[in-house]
């Protein structure tokens, strides 16, 4: 039969294996997420930087962009082609109706009162 200190130092070695479990996956956890916007910030920040050099291009009419619609209707798969070398380059995918304007919202004429009609 154990004894009463034998059990008491028994169950003290597990509650210290438990805890330490505990803390090692709360402290792996908040590494992560930690981590995961330390990178999404960076890449956030060096895409600000570098700028879209399509918009260079397109902005002093050297070079055209092209939208292909795929096959959901939502997407375009954007290219540049540059009239002076008549190149194509891959641009991006994105959203087919970024670039359209947004439709003005109609303006409505106030009532208009008129006596004994």
């Amino acid at each position: 039969m154990q004894t009463f200190e034998t059990r008491r130092a028994l169950s003290r070695s597990q509650e210290t294996r438990a805890q330490f479990w505990h803390v090692t996956i709360v402290t792996a956890f908040f590494v992560v997420v930690f981590g995961a916007s330390l990178f999404l910030g960076t890449v956030m920040v060096i895409g600000t930087f570098g700028g879209d050099p399509s918009n260079e291009l397109t902005a002093n009419g050297r070079a055209g962009r092209v939208a292909r619609t795929l096959r959901d209707g939502t997407l375009c798969h954007y290219m540049i082609f540059d009239n002076k070398t008549a190149q194509t380059v891959e641009d991006r995918i994105g959203r087919c109706d970024e670039n359209k304007p947004k439709p003005k919202p109609k303006q409505e004429r106030p009532a208009t009162f008129t006596w004994g009609k």
